[in-house]
């Protein structure tokens, strides 16, 4: 990874250490490279942010695809995942059933006990768009779809979700999401939001 893209004077040491515990709990995709890490401030917290792109360099930056994730940096807390990926945009869905089941599956997996603590509130169809390059070298619009299992956590105020796609792949996992008439919680993970604030990778 170029240093150059490693923000706020973070210690290498440190990250290293945050990256080895979140690969305990999940699995970068094949064919996906580290590229960019940052600390900011997720709910008044300071949080790791760390993306992963294409190792080709195909459909890199802001809107293409990625490999994300965000993690509280005092526990190690996995705030946050998704995958933005143009596979992720065809293939059969799980049902609501096979989606609840993959939800309590991997909520308990990186934090047991915490599908228990979940009040669901509903599942349905969620979709995100990326841009990619087509055959003839042009961007286009992709639309990333997956079904998206929404709960309220009651005793913290806050939300938490899970989307699956096609094959039940893991395309996001966000919790600790404070919503007051729209959504509080800063976004780290989705681009649309980052170009919005002006952030970039560099």
């Amino acid at each position: 990874m170029d240093h150059a893209a490693v923000e706020n004077v973070i210690d290498e040491q440190e990250y290293r250490q945050v990256l080895k515990r979140m690969l305990e709990l999940v699995s970068v995709p094949d064919g996906y490279a580290l590229r960019h890490v940052q600390c900011q401030q997720q709910n008044s917290n300071d949080v790791w942010v760390v993306r992963y792109e294409k190792d080709s360099g195909d459909n890199s930056g802001l809107g293409g695809e990625h490999y994300s994730f965000v993690v509280q940096k005092n526990n190690h807390k996995l705030l946050g995942i998704t995958w933005m990926d143009a596979s992720l945009s065809y293939g059969n869905l799980p049902s609501k059933e096979e989606t609840e089941e993959l939800a309590k599956s991997f909520l308990n997996k990186i934090e047991p006990g915490l599908f228990e603590r979940l009040e669901h509130k509903w599942t349905d169809l969620h979709q995100e768009t990326i841009h990619v390059k087509n055959r003839d070298g042009d961007h286009e619009e992709v639309i990333v779809t997956g079904m998206k299992y929404k709960c309220y956590l009651r005793d913290e105020q806050n939300y938490a979700w899970v989307i699956f796609g096609p094959g039940g792949q893991l395309i996001t996992f966000e919790q600790g999401i404070i919503w007051e008439g729209g959504r509080v919680t800063e976004k780290w993970l989705h681009d649309s939001w980052l170009e919005q604030e002006n952030h970039t990778l560099s």
